[in-house]
């Protein structure tokens, strides 16, 4: 059965999946027109095999597909189906099931070989097909293998909405596109121009119109925040069976490939308004819309001699990031309910994606206790000026405000990245003049969270002082990080223009936090002096240094 063992099955079914996937992985190479790849993707799988059992088989797979592309073939199909379900508005069952176990297949072989690369990827995965074979017409065009399977992907994604039939298909298809992009971690943080990338390369270079689509359908699954319909769910993972089958296990494991590259967002609170979906979604995006690589080009440089009229040519590389279509969409989403360029009648460069800033809003104050959402949101207000406009105009600044707090305040069980961002997100705002008088103008009742003192009436402003100087004696104490420490008083520095009626406890730390700074700097300046008449060495020097960058 293509050189993978097989176990008893009672079932005819079960024989025939072992039959089918047995040689689906071995020698025997199948043209794209034959009848097995119909009888493969329309079986439902239910084999259960063990890990290591799966293994032999992606390694066997591996070792075979120089021969019998059988991977480019079954991407192909995958891009074949999808094309048919997007014309059929993901209405036919059929192709779905079709898609979902092209979607497996393909997954859990690509994840093997992600994990076991040694050379070139796009030579190891031989993505072409034989000369004697050609792409079908339905999908003819001057395209890559992994051009028009991710051309087709991305235009499920952003055409076909999500329903209780095609809910798990678009699940599935997302955990694809992180697999398939985790090629990455073979690279270094940022690809230099050597590295190749072939599937997130891919979907860089798509239509403008079709990324635009796929950032809306991603920001509307955070905002919508859909959950599994659990009658119509057909995968186990989503049920928590334990009779998984062998595609099920297996894409269940590739898809916690996504959380390698972001072990630093993945610090959720577990609240009850988790979703699956829009977890995933969100992380797709950010993955997308920070990718940068880097490309190499030819700057010529004319130098005209004194001596003569000859043009010396001289050619020097230089490096630089190519544009995000992905990030670029961000920075051009544009609030449903008002847009400026209606207004002023403003040309724009590419799609508009439209959403509701509203919900944006309120969503994002409800994650971010989740660096994922914090990252998203330094995202938009760093660089969409509409969105960080939204926010400033907002009067209800505590639905973000509170959050962004209460982390700070719990610091210590928190990572260092997620402190730096909300620092980060803090010191924008505050560059705002107008943001800086309404947070003194916003009482709350009352901050069940602050444990030291029971604040009740207190400005948001007075809130934001506190919480800022608390950060910076935890930084001083623990951290020592210099810049952290310089975006709290950066942040403070801001406000300071525009306070207005201060409570006697942010005051109160305001002249303690000046205090000890006055007395750690004093004993500095006393230590070094004394550096100077003793002559100590380099021991007394290191130490002082270290303090004075932190205080510079």
């Amino acid at each position: 059965m293509g050189g993978v063992p097989s176990t008893p099955l009672s079932s005819q079914t079960q024989d025939t999946a072992e039959y089918l996937i047995g040689t689906f992985v071995g020698e025997k190479s199948f043209p794209l027109g034959s009848d097995f790849w119909q009888k493969l993707l329309e079986l439902p799988f239910s084999l259960s095999w063990p890990s290591d059992r799966v293994e032999d088989a992606c390694e066997l797979f591996a070792k075979n597909n120089y021969y019998t592309r059988h991977l480019t073939k079954i991407l192909i199909h995958l891009a074949l189906c999808l094309q048919e379900s997007i014309s059929n508005s993901g209405s036919s069952a059929s192709l779905n099931v079709k898609s979902l176990n092209a979607v497996y297949l393909s997954r859990v072989f690509l994840k093997y070989w992600i994990e076991h690369a040694k050379n070139e990827m796009t030579e190891e995965l031989y993505l072409s097909l034989d000369e004697n074979e050609a792409i079908p017409n339905k999908l003819s065009g001057d395209y890559k293998i992994e051009n028009l399977v991710m051309r087709n992907v991305l235009s499920f994604i952003g055409t076909i909405a999500i329903s209780p039939g095609t809910y798990v298909l678009h699940h599935e298809l997302l955990d694809f596109l992180l697999v398939t992009m985790s090629t990455q971690l073979l690279a270094g943080p940022s690809p230099g121009p050597e590295d190749v990338n072939p599937f997130i390369d891919a979907i860089m270079g798509q239509d403008p119109s079709l990324v635009g689509q796929v950032v809306h359908t991603l920001l509307n699954n955070y905002m919508l925040r859909p959950h599994i319909p659990l009658n119509n769910a057909t995968h186990s993972v989503f049920t928590g069976g334990s009779d998984q089958g062998v595609l099920q296990r297996v894409s269940s494991a590739a898809a916690n490939l996504m959380l390698l590259p972001l072990t630093y967002l993945v610090s959720s609170s577990g609240d009850g308004s988790r979703s699956s979906l829009a977890d995933i979604s969100l992380h797709l995006l950010l993955i997308l819309i920070h990718y940068r690589k880097r490309v190499v080009a030819d700057d010529s440089l004319t130098d005209r001699s004194e001596d003569n009229a000859s043009l010396d040519h001289m050619s020097k590389q230089i490096t630089y990031f190519s544009e995000n279509p992905f990030c670029k969409a961000l920075e051009n989403a544009r609030d449903i309910e008002f847009d400026r360029t209606d207004i002023e009648g403003n040309a724009h460069n590419g799609p508009l994606v439209r959403l509701s800033f509203a919900s944006l809003f309120d969503t994002l104050g409800m994650c971010l206790s989740d660096e994922a959402s914090v990252l998203l949101l330094y995202s938009l207000i760093h660089g969409n000026s509409d969105f960080l406009e939204y926010v400033l105009v907002r009067t209800d600044l505590d639905t973000l405000m509170m959050p962004i707090l209460e982390t700070l305040y719990n610091a210590s069980k928190r990572t260092p990245n997620h402190i730096y961002m909300l620092l980060i997100i803090l010191l924008i705002l505050s560059q705002d003049s107008s943001f800086n008088a309404s947070i003194h103008k916003l009482i709350l009742p009352t901050v069940p969270w602050y444990q030291e003192r029971r604040l009740h009436q207190t400005s948001l402003g007075s809130l934001v002082v506190v919480i800022l100087i608390r950060t910076v004696k935890y930084n001083l104490s623990k951290l020592r990080d210099v810049y952290l420490h310089t975006n709290c008083l950066a942040t403070l520095a801001n406000m300071a223009p525009h306070v207005h009626r201060l409570s006697a406890y942010a005051s109160q730390r305001l002249v303690s936090l000046f205090d000890m700074l006055s007395r750690k700097y004093t004993k500095l300046s006393q230590m070094r002096d004394e550096k100077f008449s003793t002559g100590k060495g380099n021991v007394i020097e290191d130490s002082i240094t270290d303090d004075m960058v932190v205080f510079s």
